[in-house]
């Protein structure tokens, strides 16, 4: 039997990536692109604008899960600070609120 271990050890979840950080990476990047494509091609300032709307939804559901989630737990890490109790409780509900603001804009820049 071999037994398969990483590289370099496990240092605990701090390592980890928060969620938060994973969507606005992505959401970055997707931006970037969607600029690019309006500079280049001549996109349509209508197209663009629900390009943006959609990106809109990376945004809003990660900020509306990991405030779910921060409401449940009591933890909440934004950037590079970690907070517990009731201060964690209330960025949760912050960003909760945040997040499903995000998905109202989305639906309003998909109706245009």
């Amino acid at each position: 039997m071999v037994l398969l271990r990483w590289p370099t050890d496990w240092n605990g979840p701090k390592r980890l990536r928060g969620l938060l950080d994973v969507g606005f990476a992505l959401y970055g990047l997707l931006t970037i692109g969607l600029v690019a494509t309006f500079v280049v091609t001549g996109l349509s300032p209508h197209a663009f604008a629900k390009g943006f709307s959609v990106l809109l939804f990376i945004v809003g559901s990660v900020l509306a899960a990991d405030g779910v989630l921060g409401l449940r737990t009591g933890m909440d890490k934004t950037g590079k600070r970690f907070r517990s109790g009731p201060g964690a409780r209330v960025f949760a509900g912050g960003k909760l609120a945040s997040g499903l603001a995000a998905i109202l804009l989305l639906c309003v820049g998909l109706t245009l």
